[in-house]
């Protein structure tokens, strides 16, 4: 496993989680070319790359190398989807709150 791998892929599910649970927002601000789901991608992103890590640590398991890598390639497609757009399951209610009703700028 490459440790550089699996540390940049926590940092970036930690950074999604943050993201996710509305601690923090500061991220909603720029939308330099992407939509404004792009700070909920990184947990996306951080989880592919985690996973992936997992599968080059597990190679010589073929089929678990294999899954993993199945598992890592959902992921990033969907990190790419999320940079993008995401469906309403996939947000969390503050930020559907925020988008859809009082439409007050965050904290």
């Amino acid at each position: 496993m490459n440790p550089l791998a699996a540390l940049i892929g926590l940092v970036f599910v930690a950074m999604g989680l943050l993201a996710y649970t509305g601690r923090w927002k500061g991220w909603i601000r720029f939308r330099r070319g992407f939509g404004s789901t792009i700070g909920f991608a990184w947990l996306w992103f951080g989880a592919a790359t985690t996973t992936a890590s997992l599968a080059v640590a597990v190679s010589s398991l073929r089929p678990v190398f294999f899954v993993l890598v199945a598992l890592a390639a959902a992921l990033l497609a969907i990190t790419v989807v999320a940079m993008f757009w995401l469906p309403r399951a996939l947000l969390p209610s503050w930020y559907l709150e925020l988008r859809d009703g009082s439409g007050r700028r965050p904290r």
